[in-house]
């Protein structure tokens, strides 16, 4: 179903995932304030807004086994929806404020000059926090070199013209993606920085 023209991102999530849920039988529990449901709704709405109308679906479908309460109708918790919804499609790098944050900062320079952005943002994804202790700078600085000898031997590969498996040119093209799209958000944190020296 496609977007109605005005539909602001919130209503297309209350549209096709909210909207479904209620008319399946989703309610509070009773003695809930019609402002705290509709924040609450609201929350949800706002952090979905990132996903496809079928990634959308897909949640309305997926949630409706997700019910709480004895007769499993009431609404679940905020958390539950994120938790799917990461499973479902997670949420992509530029909507996440802290960890741009930690990639525009010098954090960001030095995993650039260390060849370690793509294990940086593997770490995030997994841990949810950046790699600040020394046992996790070890893991990431392991799987960094993994990743790029990889990456380096695919590419010898190509340049010899040996036989490729579709993995392999896969796992090369969503490394090189994922590369190029931190190292632009590295770039514009060392702007940001140079413009207010300059300043």
């Amino acid at each position: 179903m496609s977007n109605e023209e005005g539909e602001t991102k919130r209503d297309r999530v209350r549209r096709l995932l909210i909207g479904p849920l209620q008319a399946a039988g989703f309610r509070f529990k009773k003695g809930t304030e019609e402002v705290k449901a509709k924040a609450e709704l609201d929350k949800i709405a706002d952090a979905l807004s990132y996903m496809t109308d079928a990634d959308l679906e897909t949640m309305a479908e997926l949630m409706l086994t997700k019910g709480e309460g004895a007769g499993k109708c009431f609404w679940p918790a905020f958390a539950t929806f994120a938790f799917w919804a990461d499973q479902v499609n997670p949420r992509p790098l530029e909507e996440h404020p802290r960890l741009l944050s930690w990639f525009r900062s010098t954090a960001g320079e030095r995993a650039l000059k260390n060849g370690a952005l793509v294990a940086e943002y593997a770490y995030w994804k997994k841990h949810k926090a950046p790699p600040v202790k020394p046992q996790a700078m070890r893991i990431v600085a392991d799987k960094a070199r993994e990743y790029n000898e990889k990456a380096e031997l695919i590419r010898d590969r190509q340049r010899r013209d040996f036989p490729l498996s579709s993995e392999e040119t896969d796992w090369l093209m969503r490394f090189d993606r994922v590369a190029e799209r931190l190292g632009k958000i590295v770039s514009e944190g060392v702007e940001e920085r140079e413009g207010d020296q300059a300043a």
